[in-house]
């Protein structure tokens, strides 16, 4: 592959990539076979066979490089945050800024999103303009990424091709497909947490909701002693779970028992369940965190609130399957995470 830089006083394209094709070779042989025959015969007709050959290549060389210089691209990607299912949204604008017609013209996004392809042919008139846009379905989950526009070309006879580079790569975010749970019910435990109920618990907790009379059996880190001056008898303290009572969410990323491809694999369902508990959760005020073993370990300690939900996607959304540790084995090495009332 041959590499043609433009000069500076072409600025719109930065390396023009120029290379032969099959086809060179074998017009190479023919040219070769030809020119033999040629000089052993003394046949003109082979010499000028020969001669024909070469000036097709020849011109076949310029005419490709003149059809991929003068191009101006540019691209409006409407999102760079999105969940499966939801589409992939830009604009493409491709202008020729000669005054020669470009032909056989291919603008291919390049991107390492699974199942996504983005490729038009055109051709475009003198100083000629085409727009279009192109949507498709995020089928999988990731941080991904999207560009350079591939500009492509070649000459008629498809002897070299020709092509170039516009833009810069953006990173795409595709977060897990989140379903509607909201009949889901939360179960309770023992006691119950900050969400749909509240219960008062024996033991002490971080989250004192009220305060009461004196018991016998208080001990003195109960009493309430702002409250004790002011009534002028001994109160104590009442609490409730609080985040005490968090649940965490384990997800078995062993690939060995995973199955499927793209957003109809076992994995990206039981992320988007993942991801959709952990929606219920949050929006019950219910600590909820994350586990999984996978190709890397995955831990979201339990909270609450957008900024802790907005985190838990971003992992979510980054964790892929590996050769890990069997499920029994990740609750038995990982029991010191489990508090007194983890819900599992």
């Amino acid at each position: 592959m041959k590499e043609l830089r433009v000069g500076s006083g072409d600025k719109l394209i930065s390396k023009i990539r120029l290379a032969p094709t099959s086809k060179f070779y074998l017009i190479m042989v023919l040219l070769v076979i030809t020119m033999i025959t040629a000089l052993a015969t003394g046949f003109g007709l082979f010499f000028r066979l020969a001669y024909i050959i070469t000036v097709v290549s020849i011109v076949s060389l310029i005419t490709v490089y003149l059809n991929i210089r003068k191009i101006e691209v540019s691209i409006d990607r409407r999102n760079h945050l999105l969940s499966v299912g939801e589409q992939i949204d830009k604009r493409v604008s491709i202008r020729n800024l000669s005054v020669i017609p470009k032909t056989l013209i291919v603008a291919t996004d390049i991107t390492t999103i699974p199942g996504y392809t983005s490729s038009s042919a055109l051709g475009l008139t003198a100083k000629g303009y085409r727009s279009w846009r192109s949507t498709d379905h995020a089928r999988q989950r990731g941080l991904f990424e999207m560009g350079p526009i591939e500009i492509s070309t070649t000459d008629l006879l498809g002897i070299y091709k020709a092509s170039t580079r516009h833009g810069e790569s953006d990173k795409i975010m595709v977060y897990p497909k989140i379903y509607d749970l909201r009949n889901f019910q939360i179960g309770n435990s023992q006691i119950t947490n900050e969400g749909t109920s509240r219960k008062k618990s024996n033991t002490l907790s971080p989250h004192a909701s009220s305060v009461r009379e004196y018991a016998y059996g208080d001990s003195l880190s109960r009493v309430h002693w702002k409250t004790t001056a002011r009534s002028n008898r001994l109160m104590s303290k009442e609490f409730d779970v609080g985040s005490s009572n968090e649940v965490i969410i384990l997800n078995d990323l062993d690939e060995s028992v995973q199955w499927g491809r793209l957003d109809d694999s076992t994995d990206e369902l039981s992320i988007s369940v993942t991801a959709s508990l952990t929606k219920r959760y949050t929006d019950s005020h219910t600590p909820v965190g994350f586990l999984g073993h996978g190709d890397d370990r995955y831990y979201i300690t339990p909270g609450i609130g957008s900024s802790h939900f907005d985190r838990t996607m971003r992992t979510l959304a980054i964790a892929k399957p590996g050769k890990s540790k069997k499920l029994h084995q990740v609750i038995t090495e990982e029991r010191n995470i489990w508090v007194n009332h983890s819900s599992i």
